[in-house]
């Protein structure tokens, strides 16, 4: 067994970190992005491989994991961060993109709930909600924000726990010709056994 870092999820994680960092600067979201995205995914694999041939000499393990990150992982993160590249850029459907007048409005709706509830006398239980949204209100779109970058922060460390059930399944069902020890011919070994102990008998005869 290698060490996690050359690992497939850990690998993966490492891969779409690199890509979240080149994402960002991106305005749109568009073939060319992904190509450049690609590239990035691949520099930081080749990366990754020449630490890796440091450790171990098994070509066949690394060329196996890259293309699995490329043709897998990949693909999956691509399809996660288009869907939030196009929340960011629609500032997550906040009224107003959550500017400053939005922030102040909801301030203002708390404060006319405020006047309702002391007006009309309602229930005890519902005196604080208006307090609480007229303070809380301004701070709403940023809450929605951390929501939003939570569930997608969700959905990356699910596509890295997915590519450990991968590597998993991969290694139960890794093929025999894979790193598997060649077969022993018994009757082979049991002649040599035999010939090494006719040997050892007559040099201490002699």
């Amino acid at each position: 067994m290698y060490p996690t870092r050359y690992q497939l999820q850990e690998l993966t994680a490492h891969v779409t970190a690199a890509c979240e960092r080149r994402r960002e600067g991106f305005p749109e979201w568009n073939a060319d992005v992904e190509a450049k995205l690609t590239l990035e995914a691949k520099s930081v694999l080749a990366e990754a491989g020449r630490q890796f041939a440091e450790v171990a000499d098994d070509r066949q393990y690394w060329e196996n994991l890259e293309r699995t990150v490329l043709t897998a992982a990949l693909p999956r993160y691509f399809q996660v961060a288009k869907e939030q590249h196009q929340h960011e850029k629609n500032k997550y459907g906040l009224w107003r993109g959550g500017d400053l007048l939005s922030r102040a409005a909801y301030a203002v709706i708390g404060l006319v709930s405020a006047g309702i509830v002391v007006r009309f006398g309602r229930s005890v239980w519902l005196d604080p909600l208006p307090i609480a949204f007229f303070i809380g209100g301004p701070l709403l779109p940023d809450l929605q924000i951390w929501f939003a970058k939570r569930r997608y922060a969700a959905k990356l460390r699910a596509l890295v726990e997915d590519m450990r059930d991968e590597a998993a399944a991969r290694e139960q069902y890794r093929p025999l010709s894979e790193g598997a020890p060649a077969p022993v011919d018994e009757s082979v070994a049991a002649q040599g056994s035999r010939g090494k102990s006719e040997q050892t008998k007559a040099r201490g005869d002699g």
